[in-house]
């Protein structure tokens, strides 16, 4: 739920000109392929074959793909009950959120009263 507001504010701040449309774009881009990882993750794991590593997982999380990480390890059940890759996840999305912000605050000009 979380990723499908997020991902519906991003896009209301691309349509009103806060962001430029290739970022929106590369959020979408990257979340997908994320979540593509994390299907071809699990199902390595299962086959007991050479897996992706959690350093790639979260560098992807870390630039965007957090909202296609956050679904991929919600529908594939993976990485769930590891609690140390889960802290460090939710602390890539923290970091990518803030960073954001820190990029639409350095564009947007508000009103001064």
């Amino acid at each position: 739920m979380i990723t499908i507001l997020f991902l519906l504010v991003l896009f209301a701040i691309t349509a009103i000109g806060w962001l430029p449309f290739a970022l929106a774009m590369s959020y979408f881009v990257l979340s997908a392929f994320t979540f593509f990882l994390y299907g071809l993750d699990k199902l390595l794991a299962l086959k007991e074959q050479r897996r992706i590593s959690e350093k790639t997982l979260h560098l992807l999380a870390l630039t965007g793909g957090w909202p296609g990480a956050y679904v991929g390890q919600q529908i594939f059940r993976h990485k769930v009950s590891k609690k140390i890759f889960r802290r460090r996840f939710f602390m890539t999305i923290l970091v990518n959120i803030a960073v954001l912000v820190s990029f639409l605050s350095s564009r947007i000009e508000l009103p001064r009263f």
